[in-house]
């Protein structure tokens, strides 16, 4: 699963810290309200560590490591290992056919490498071989055993997320089966075994066709990204470019564990019913057997370089009209990122100026998005405002759906309204204070989350980019923060040779209105899932949400995802009696 967050913490998060010998951080947070402990593994690697030619290979990651180790997920590890050995050797000679089809696409010899029409008369010879130990292969395997372990175990929410800066895995369960979790962490972090390494590739790559190619504005997305991006290693989307993800190979996967999966680059978050005196020797006693790297991942060196003049972007779609403005800031604890973060807060949300000025003042932009990443609680508005402080780089952006007829150019011509009275006007102490105090309940809703879930989220996205305490600290910060600051970096910011635009006017289709991007895209998804379990939980946390939603139009497209997942739930089930 992908991931994408800022948060502004202001409640304090009584966390102990540990340092094991192998360089692993510990931290633990005591919650006695309920006997669970929510645990998570974060991975200070994300796909700002990549580069060319393997784009996506952090958020393979996430769905290698669920693959099992040597005694999880096999009857037979001996003959799998020996069929594995061999599908890397038929791969080597299966990379060289794939030279010469990327020099006949180069030459215009074949306009696809993944038609099969394309393929080397070789190759084909090579993959019937391949297709044959692959099926001999999964004979083998225990489908999702660890998941099972789980289940059957009281573990509830297993699951993941990549983002730029991290990847981290995660589970609650009851505390008195804590020292299964010991086991199976330790072990599947020791020594993973990447089975199915390479038809997980082609999971992978489906998962990017449905979740931005099919949808009609993800490739424009992905333009604009790489246009805003014009050095750093944040230009290609986390789901990596698609030619990568069809050539990263084992080897590069072994050397990508070793690097960023030591323990000296990992964090342990346990939050819950725990005694982190007594707790800690349990975890020395699983954790301390995996081994140290024997040098420390590689520090990010391409900066994103100086933009000299406005970017545009213009594009249409089969969607309601949208407007983006981007602005390159800072990063992650700089100085301005917290009067950048109080800026998000003054221009968004409901009672922020951008839905005062596109919605109720001029009526062209929508009060409510029709689904997308917000689905699952969040005001999910149409118009918005973020800032992003990433470990390496930061961007600020606004952004505004529009209602039907209106042009994203007039959505553009109202953002800049806002943006150019923020820059010219310090904003008034009561309008300060206000948002403020929206940040400060926020972050308090967010750390009762799903029984220490947003503590989880909190400290691992801190410590994934450097610093824990910057839970606590980044709070603090923001409420020190002065009407003149929040000027200060409009004016700094916010500077017209620094615009980046998006603009996408709605193309118009047969059925009438353009259909809403997010929506569709969130059908893919749910029509894209073959686990009928994960199904089924993912039904359950949206219906208990869906009576929680207060605008019509929304609530409608939740009622219609439901009736299709619904739906999708009683056709995996049909087939698996079947």
């Amino acid at each position: 699963m992908l991931f994408r967050s800022t948060t502004a913490s202001a409640q304090t998060i009584d966390a102990r810290e540990f340092w094991l010998d192998n360089g692993m951080q510990v931290l633990m947070v005591e919650r006695h309200e309920s006997p669970t402990i929510m645990a998570a593994i974060a991975a200070r690697v994300g796909s700002v560590n990549e580069m060319p030619g393997m784009t996506g290979i952090s958020h393979l990651f996430e769905h290698m490591m669920f693959k099992g180790t040597k005694t999880i997920g096999t009857t037979d590890i001996d003959r799998e290992l020996a069929i594995m050995a061999q599908l890397d050797s038929l791969r080597a000679l299966m990379r060289a056919e794939e030279r010469i089809m990327r020099e006949n696409l180069r030459r215009g010899l074949i306009t696809d490498m993944l038609d099969p029409e394309a393929k080397t008369p070789r190759y084909r010879e090579l993959d019937k071989v391949f297709d044959s130990l692959v099926l001999e292969e999964r004979k083998l395997i225990i489908k999702d055993q660890l998941d099972d372990l789980y289940n059957r175990n009281g573990g509830f929410f297993l699951n993941a997320f990549t983002s730029e800066d991290m990847t981290a895995y995660f589970v609650r369960l009851p505390k008195n089966k804590i020292e299964l979790y010991m086991w199976l962490e330790s072990d599947r972090f020791n020594a993973p075994v990447f089975r199915e390494f390479y038809s997980e590739r082609d999971v992978v790559r489906e998962e990017r066709r449905l979740g931005m190619e099919s949808t009609p504005t993800g490739s424009i997305e992905e333009d604009f990204l790489a246009m805003f991006w014009k050095s750093s290693s944040h230009g290609w989307d986390v789901i990596g470019w698609p030619s990568d993800l069809g050539s990263i190979t084992k080897e590069q996967a072994d050397a990508y564990f070793g690097t960023y999966y030591a323990p000296n680059n990992l964090t342990l978050i346990l939050v819950g019913d725990l005694k982190p005196d007594e707790m800690i020797t349990m975890v020395r006693k699983y954790f301390e057997r995996i081994p140290r790297a024997p040098v420390d991942p590689p520090d990010v060196i391409t900066l994103e370089e100086k933009q000299h003049g406005e970017k545009r972007l213009t594009a249409e779609a089969e969607c309601s009209p949208r407007a983006e403005i981007w602005y390159h800031t800072v990063a992650w604890k700089h100085p301005d990122s917290y009067p950048l973060q109080v800026l998000s807060g003054i221009m968004g949300g409901k009672t922020g100026r951008l839905f005062k000025k596109l919605v109720e003042e001029k009526g062209i932009a929508k009060s409510s998005a029709g689904g997308g990443r917000r689905m699952f609680g969040g005001d999910n508005l149409a118009v918005d405002a973020t800032q992003d402080s990433r470990r390496y780089a930061g961007a600020f952006s606004v952004s505004a759906e529009g209602i039907s007829g209106v042009t994203a150019e007039q959505l553009e011509a109202a953002l800049t309204e806002v943006i150019d009275d923020l820059r010219a006007n310090p904003v008034t102490p009561e309008e300060l204070q206000k948002v403020k105090n929206q940040m400060k309940v926020q972050n308090i809703r967010s750390m009762d989350m799903m029984f220490g879930m947003g503590i989880l989220f909190a400290l691992g996205s801190h410590a994934a980019k450097g610093d824990w305490t910057e839970a606590n600290n980044e709070g603090i910060k923001c409420d020190l923060v002065t009407a003149e600051d929040v000027q200060r970096v409009a004016a700094r910011y916010f500077a017209d040779d620094q615009r980046n635009v998006l603009l996408i006017n709605s193309k118009s289709t047969p059925g009438g209105e353009a259909e809403d991007p997010r929506f569709t895209q969130f059908v893919g998804m749910i029509k894209g899932m073959t686990d009928a379990a994960k199904l089924e939980q993912m039904i359950g946390m949206f219906s208990g949400q869906i009576d929680q939603v207060t605008d019509p139009q929304e609530k409608a497209q939740m009622e219609k995802l439901l009736k299709i997942a619904n739906d999708h739930l009683k056709e995996l089930k049909a087939g698996a009696q079947n």
